[in-house]
């Protein structure tokens, strides 16, 4: 009898270990090859049409922690340059790529923010603050979800030059490919 019981009791254990193993082979595959998908959020722009030294643009809606925020700084001219990237909610912004420069013409840097501060709506201003006055700049903010939080940007490349056509059929010369989700280029 007491074998009989002991038996039982083995038989429960391993019964309740294979459960255990198939309930795990059929949800481990689902969170191991789920990956994070960035997506927009929300952006607003500013275009002056003077000479200024700053630059404020306001993120309407609110913003949710731990997303990434991305300013792209161009301007109309080559003697200017970006002295800083700041906003109300105190995120740390760092220059991706730029400055680009096209001597005489424009000018333009990109710049991000990872794993910011939630705002309220209405409440986050970014603003750029240039050396001199920037000739009719054009400030781009912008929000995205999903974002890697410590090393949202995998990837940088910047080109100037005076070919805008691209051939058809023809892939273009640099490719770019990121190796990890939750990433940009």
């Amino acid at each position: 009898m007491k074998l009989a019981s002991d038996s039982k009791s083995v038989v429960s254990k391993t019964a309740r270990l294979a459960a255990f193993a198939a309930l795990a082979c059929l949800v481990l595959p689902v969170a191991v090859s789920f990956a994070a998908t960035i997506a927009y959020v929300q952006n607003n722009y500013a275009t002056p049409q003077s000479s200024p030294t700053s630059v404020a643009v306001k993120f309407n809606a609110a913003q949710k922690a731990g997303d990434l925020n991305v300013a792209v700084v161009g301007w109309n001219d080559s003697k200017a340059t970006v002295s800083s990237v700041t906003d109300s909610s105190g995120n740390t912004y760092v220059r991706a790529v730029g400055p680009t420069i096209l001597t005489g013409a424009l000018s333009q840097s990109i710049y991000y923010a990872r794993n910011i501060l939630a705002a309220a709506a209405g409440a986050n201003t970014v603003t750029v603050q240039f050396s001199t006055g920037a000739a009719f700049p054009d400030i781009r903010i912008l929000e995205y979800s999903g974002a890697d939080l410590a090393s949202p940007v995998d990837v940088t490349s910047a080109a100037r030059g005076t070919e805008v056509r691209q051939i058809v059929g023809r892939p273009p010369r640099r490719t770019r490919r990121t190796s990890f989700s939750g990433r940009i280029l």
